[in-house]
């Protein structure tokens, strides 16, 4: 989790240095906090020392405890970066699986932060419409504790792992009438360097009170598949979302 904390720091260094230029009719700055409903899907699995089993939780059920969501967007002419930082955590009682034991009941506590941090370039651009080309880095960070009880032996782990990807992706405005729009985002990365593969999609309806204040709504989906050295990871967060962007 330490790098989150460089993530953050860089976020809001590069937002300070931006500010000052905001006065220039090139430069543009935009701030969303959202609220996720996400729901987790998947399985993940906490890797045990010196052992060919795995304690693997299977989710299908569980509600989502928080997520927290926010971005900023920084634009100068058609170039800009976008940051978006999100904090999820998961708590619930759950059938756990050993290795090829059969599941028994156990308690699993999931929790950590995900980023995406991409430079983009306006490829296209009229006064209703815009397109963007995105490409840059995507991190996530989880922290796993689980406690099983079985008829022989007890284990609790608590174990973290940290995964940093290249992503590549796409986002798309479009507004239908004066005060309403439609929005979207699709990345997709891993290749391999740290995931397999991980992808988002975004999809919003919109609504400017204001030329300078937006209020979407819609749903956001996430999935990644990744090993670590002390974390399995192949889940899913899905769900809607409700924001509101202020411009600068």
């Amino acid at each position: 989790m330490r790098h989150v904390t460089g993530f953050v720091v860089a976020l809001a260094t590069w937002l300070i240095g931006t500010a000052s230029a905001q006065a220039q009719d090139d430069w543009r700055v935009e701030i969303t906090p959202y609220i996720w409903l996400a729901l987790p899907q998947g399985d993940i699995a906490a890797i045990v020392e010196n052992s060919d089993s795995d304690v693997r939780a299977h989710f299908d059920d569980v509600g989502l405890s928080g997520a927290f969501t926010g971005a900023a967007d920084v634009r100068y002419g058609r170039f800009g970066m976008l940051g978006d930082l999100t904090y999820y955590s998961i708590e619930a009682d759950k059938d756990l699986t050993i290795g090829p034991l059969p599941a028994i009941s156990g308690k699993v506590e999931l929790a950590g932060t995900k980023a995406l941090l991409v430079a983009y370039y306006r490829a296209y651009q009229t006064e209703k419409s815009s397109v963007d080309v995105m490409a840059g880095v995507h991190y996530l960070g989880a922290d796993l504790d689980v406690d099983v009880i079985g008829a022989n032996r007890q284990i609790s782990r608590s174990v973290d792992d940290d995964m940093w990807d290249p992503v590549i992706g796409v986002r798309a405005k479009t507004r239908l009438t004066e005060h309403i729009g439609l929005a979207g985002l699709a990345t997709y990365g891993g290749f391999g360097v740290s995931s397999d593969s991980l992808y988002e999609l975004h999809g919003y309806l919109t609504y400017s009170f204001t030329p300078k204040i937006t209020a979407e709504v819609g749903y956001r989906y996430y999935s990644a598949d990744w090993s670590g050295d002390r974390i399995k990871y192949d889940a899913a967060l899905g769900g809607p979302v409700l924001g509101v962007t202020f411009g600068f």
